[in-house]
């Protein structure tokens, strides 16, 4: 496993590098802290390939390559890159990593302890993030401490901090999960505190989701116990394991915590989902639980999540759940939820689509104002514009003016206008 994680810093450094020369950007932050945050949960890389450019008539490949590149020797040694850090090039940065693999822990310790670790140079930056790794698999407990007294900008200290628990965690989550139990008074307060448990309790249950289960109970917090749920659902792949997971969370009976895995299930498996759920008996909890489903769902095909759910709905719910559905994808497309409503059949479209228009003002002013026409309803229609009112209000006192002094129903809607604003000075 250590081999591998070397083997991977490796890989990842030359790949941050090659980014970087080929694009001439200079990121401020360590890439292998980042690459621990991103890579926990449903993410997924992204690899990115560049073809060299033809050469030119009269031109050779060897003419192409930087004019530096014959200057440079292959390999550096670190104490003469420390001694004036020196832009390096790819084959040289390789090396160092190289060489940085088979440091001891104290020559590790010794050289952290005297570099400028307030640079922001990207070659620093990556450097300074290997020899940190190293340490952690060296002496887990010491690089925490270590990082946490350099003398860096915080938002790099974090992503350090949570590089080495990420590490430790791959390395022995147990033994990660015990000193991190053990010394709350290190960790609690900062920001990135939650990723913790969620990094630990996610390598635990790689190797024994019973025992990681198991041992949740030795958090403090309810949000740290979030967290760690958190990573052990990010680790389950198969409808088979997350129907055996739903088993474990059911023992403890937080119909919250349930809701939360079948999200993570919808996201990454939403047809063993579905099936899954065909299997239920009715009942209330199913209801929620369909719900549950559509939610996370929705964020992914906004039509189809609609017309699951309604078709599981009840005929004494049909009306209500069509609504539900159509206010839920108004709220982020709205022409989408408009056009899937007119759709549905045995249902009072008017209404539908007047809850539609409600779940959508406030993102979608100049949508429903478009579309208030379709609202028959004179009170329901000045109950809208009231709102449509407000949304560009929040925005711009003209171009709410200007509505109030274009629509149908203007005086009307001045007597509401001036009604609310009345109550709300005599509130304040």
């Amino acid at each position: 496993m250590i081999k591998w994680i070397g083997l991977w810093l490796c890989s990842l450094c030359l790949v941050f590098a090659a980014g970087y020369y080929a694009n001439d950007k200079r990121p401020t932050v360590p890439s292998e802290a980042s690459v621990h945050i991103t890579n926990v949960g449903d993410g997924k890389d992204e690899h990115v390939s560049q073809e060299a450019l033809p050469p030119q008539q009269g031109e050779t490949k060897r003419d192409q390559l930087p004019k530096d590149s014959a200057s440079k020797p292959d390999e550096i040694s670190l104490e003469a890159w420390l001694s004036d850090k020196p832009k390096l090039s790819l084959k040289q940065i390789g090396a160092l990593i190289i060489s940085i693999s088979t440091m001891g822990e104290q020559a590790i310790i010794d050289t952290l302890s005297s570099i400028d670790t307030s640079i922001s140079d990207p070659d620093a930056a990556m450097i300074l993030s290997t020899m940190v790794s190293r340490l952690v698999e060296l002496n887990p407990e010491k690089a925490w401490d270590l990082v946490d007294n350099m003398n860096i900008n915080l938002e790099t200290k974090q992503q350090f901090r949570v590089s080495v628990i990420a590490n430790w965690a791959n390395q022995s989550p147990s033994k990660a999960l015990d000193w991190y139990i053990n010394n709350t008074s290190l960790t609690s307060g900062r920001l990135e505190n939650n990723i913790y448990p969620l990094l630990i309790f996610r390598e635990m249950a790689s190797e024994d989701i019973d025992s990681a289960f198991q041992s949740i109970a030795l958090l403090e917090s309810e949000n740290l116990k979030s967290a760690a749920y958190s990573g052990i659902f990010s680790i389950l792949e198969t409808s088979e394991q997350f129907r055996d997971t739903l088993t474990l969370v059911k023992r403890s009976d937080d119909k919250r915590l349930e809701t939360n895995l079948i999200s993570v299930w919808v996201r990454k498996d939403v047809e063993s989902t579905k099936a899954w759920f065909d299997t239920l008996d009715d009942n209330e909890r199913k209801n929620e639980i369909k719900r549950a489903v559509f939610n996370s769902y929705v964020n992914q095909s906004p039509s189809e999540a609609a017309s699951w759910f309604v078709e599981h709905s009840s005929s004494e719910n049909y009306q209500s759940d069509v609504e539900h559905a159509a206010r839920t994808i108004a709220y982020f497309e709205p022409n989408t939820a408009l056009s899937w409503a007119q759709r549905q059949t045995n249902i009072d479209t008017k209404q539908a689509v007047v809850t539609l228009l409600q779940g959508a003002v406030y993102r979608s002013p100049q949508f429903v104002e478009q579309n208030l026409d379709l609202v028959v309803d004179r009170d329901a229609k000045i109950n809208i514009a009231h709102s449509v009112y407000s949304a560009y209000g929040y925005k711009s006192d003209q171009r709410a003016r200007d509505f109030l002094n274009g629509f149908e129903y203007k005086s009307e809607l001045a007597k509401r206008i001036n009604k609310v604003e009345s109550n709300l000075k005599r509130v304040n």
